[in-house]
């Protein structure tokens, strides 16, 4: 009697637990998917042209496509030779800003989004779909 008990046990252990397992198992891999597939990131077609003094530098215009929410920082960090100083962008593909001197006007990188001066730094601009970015070496 005590073998027949154990020996029912055994198998409602064995049985019972093997359907649960294979759906937790199929659940959490349908999850992991779904998971993975929310976070594909999206991306975006943005425009990037660099002028000095309101004129179009030649070979400097880009059409980049970044992950949407990219900082513009980021994406000049990956697709242009910059250099920075202090979280200011001193160059971009050799082209230096100009300290004022006795000779000459201070010359700085600005930046427009979309038509409008930035009022942030490159750090602080999230890239959306179709941006247009216009940096200017501008003297001030």
């Amino acid at each position: 009697m005590k073998k027949l008990l154990l020996a029912l046990s055994l198998s409602l252990v064995l049985f019972g637990c093997s359907p649960t397992e294979e759906t937790e198992t199929s659940s959490v891999l349908q999850e992991s998917t779904a998971a993975v597939s929310s976070e594909a990131a999206e991306t975006v077609s943005v425009s990037i042209s660099l002028t000095d003094g309101g004129t179009i530098i030649a070979g400097s215009e880009k059409t980049l496509e970044v992950e949407a929410g990219t900082n513009l920082l980021d994406a000049m960090k990956d697709n242009y030779a910059i250099e920075e100083a202090d979280g200011f962008i001193t160059a971009i593909d050799g082209l230096a800003q100009v300290e004022e001197t006795a000779e000459t006007k201070a010359k700085y990188w600005l930046f427009d989004v979309n038509g409008e001066p930035s009022m942030v730094g490159a750090a602080d601009v999230a890239l959306q779909e179709g941006d247009v970015i216009v940096w200017n070496l501008t003297e001030m």
